[in-house]
């Protein structure tokens, strides 16, 4: 490990315009690079513009389950999500692909991904060679209804430190960063777009960075956050900023935090990639769909 320059990209996607919100990044990366960035994240469905955020006008919520003619809005809803995947899928990724070799930096892009007939809301990660090393999927994905649920804790190794992810709403619950640090992450990215700015939010992301001795970086549409291991705030843009780019030493991160030494924290895993706290929600999201 060593000290390594992480970035966070902050704009507002446009719903449903995958084109528009690429060209946006694209346009945001040589700014980063020039700034020395070598690992560098965008916020939570930077590219699909967080489509969740109109199932309530189409009225595609779980409260909404029981109407009328839910189940068609469902259906119609999610046609025109997989059409979007798929052009995240041919359009965008190798783009990205393209301009991360470019650059030669590591780049971690929330958008939809579809494979097979599931769909996820997903951080892509793309190494410095343009290869698309890996995929963290959103567990708690409930309220997002057409999306499955994650499964498990990948750790994206790079020469600078192992990373880890979690997307929004995964940061509320302690057991998913927990599950991460517990996986070797010495640095947590987190992609958001719901919750953000000074309070609750706040509380949160340097709660789970001082619990797991990590450094965690938030990046929102409205700003992104570079929290240290001891849950200091450290770094964050302003209303008129769209790039924070910080340098950090990954080994000042013990990687367990002050909770390291509780055995009952290993619990959260129980096998290479599975742990309890992703089990109940899969199983709640299958008893769910089966009630449709």
């Amino acid at each position: 490990m060593k000290p390594f320059r992480i970035a966070g990209i902050s704009f507002w996607p446009e719903l449903w315009k995958a084109k528009a919100n690429l060209k946006q990044i694209v346009g945001f990366l040589p700014r980063a690079v020039e700034a020395g960035a070598q690992v560098i994240a965008t916020c939570e469905g930077s590219l699909d513009g967080y489509i969740t955020r109109d199932l309530t006008k189409h009225r595609i919520r779980l409260e909404d389950s029981n109407t009328r003619g839910f189940k068609q809005r469902v259906a119609t809803f999610r046609k025109r999500a997989v059409s979007l995947a798929r052009r995240i899928r041919d359009e965008c990724i190798p783009v990205l692909q393209t301009e991360a070799a470019k650059y030669g930096v590591y780049l971690f892009a929330g958008g939809l991904d579809l494979r097979g007939n599931a769909m996820f809301n997903t951080s892509y990660v793309i190494d410095p060679t343009g290869e698309v090393i890996g995929k963290y999927d959103k567990i708690i994905t409930d309220f997002e209804v057409i999306n499955q649920v994650g499964d498990g804790y990948p750790i994206f190794q790079t020469p600078y430190a192992p990373i880890g992810v979690c997307i929004c709403a995964d940061r509320q619950a302690p057991e998913i960063p927990r599950s991460i640090a517990l996986a070797g992450a010495r640095v947590m990215i987190i992609n958001s777009y719901g919750m953000w700015g000074e309070g609750t939010n706040e509380r949160f992301i340097r709660q789970r960075a001082y619990e797991n001795g990590m450094f965690v970086l938030f990046c929102h549409p409205g700003e992104t956050v570079l929290v240290d291991p001891c849950g200091r705030i450290t770094a964050a843009t302003s209303e008129w900023e769209h790039i924070l780019v910080r340098e950090i030493d990954p080994t000042q991160a013990v990687g367990r935090g002050v909770f390291g030494n509780r055995k009952m924290a290993r619990t959260f895993l129980i096998g290479d990639s599975e742990d309890a706290y992703a089990k109940r929600h899969r199983e709640k999201a299958q008893r769910r769909m089966r009630s449709k």
